[in-house]
């Protein structure tokens, strides 16, 4: 028996704040609560931290970016951060991260641990140990987070006619958990973790039989946007709190439009504005403008 042709188009999907309401659950229960505990940060330089990584991760244009990356970012707001400043503490030593996050390394624990052997730094020793540990956390807790409205059945649909994969910076081990809690596995064909390095490296892997017309990325942040540019491929985005209205526009518009070879540019630039109005810089956080 011949086996049926595979779909002409593909179809990839982020995860933590496209498909599943994590983003802030994962920050609020796991990510900062554990690292402010490593760093031993109390107080007010807790909240302050707090609304550091509350604005990097969920707020500003760095929404979705590599874990390290994103604590990068929050630290480096958090030595400048009134608060910081006023407890007499020094600077938190950010430059050995900074080298790690520049070095083109995957962005895993695992890439963490071999360049430490290399690079020993407490900080980072700090890091690799919190990251380990946020893992075991979310495994462990057996937390299943909320499916977006729409999710379900808009992947149900896409998957009759297309290969759909999912392409994230959580592990793997933790995106099966988490979509398997909710039965997506069954719409999906490929799952692509951090374990295979930046986003655009996890969409070329995936799409490579496929040409960039026939691909397209569906992200909240614009680390999903640039792995569309890198492919050449098609964008939709999903908009922070808007999420249930995006999966519609998704389901019953956008993607009708992209099987059909229809999704106009003029259609994709006008929600990318929309999407870029909504995140702003990271270095420009709300107590300093």
């Amino acid at each position: 028996m011949t086996a049926a042709p595979a779909p002409a188009t593909f179809v990839a999907l982020d995860s933590d704040g496209t498909v599943l309401d994590t983003m802030g659950p994962k920050q609020h229960r796991f990510l900062q609560p554990m690292l402010a505990d490593a760093l031993r940060l109390e107080g007010p330089l807790r909240d302050a931290y707090f609304a550091c990584a509350d604005f990097v991760n969920l707020r500003s244009a760095a929404r979705g970016i590599t874990r390290f990356n994103a604590v990068l970012l929050a630290l480096t707001l958090l030595n400048r951060h009134p608060a910081y400043r006023a407890s007499g503490r020094p600077p938190l030593p950010l430059a050995p991260l900074r080298a790690f996050v520049a070095s083109g390394l995957p962005q895993s624990d695992a890439a963490l641990d071999a360049w430490l052997r290399q690079h020993p730094d407490p900080l980072l020793r700090t890091l690799l140990q919190w990251g380990r540990a946020v893992n075991a956390a979310i495994l462990g807790s057996g937390a299943v987070f909320d499916v977006f409205p729409g999710v379900a059945d808009a992947l149900a649909a896409m998957h009759r006619a297309s290969t759909l994969g999912i392409v994230s910076q959580s592990p793997e081990r933790v995106l099966r958990q988490d979509w398997g809690a909710h039965g997506l596995l069954a719409h999906v064909d490929a799952v692509a973790g951090q374990e295979l390095g930046a986003k655009a490296a996890q969409l070329d892997a995936l799409t490579r039989a496929y040409p960039p017309h026939a691909v397209l990325m569906v992200g909240d942040a614009f680390g999903d946007l640039q792995a569309a540019r890198a492919r050449g491929c098609r964008f939709f985005p999903i908009l922070p709190d808007h999420e249930a209205a995006s999966w519609r526009t998704l389901a019953h518009e956008i993607y009708p439009a992209f099987l059909a070879g229809a999704y106009a540019p003029e259609r994709e630039a006008t929600l990318i504005a929309a999407f870029t109005h909504a995140l702003p810089s990271p270095d420009s956080p709300p107590w300093e403008r």
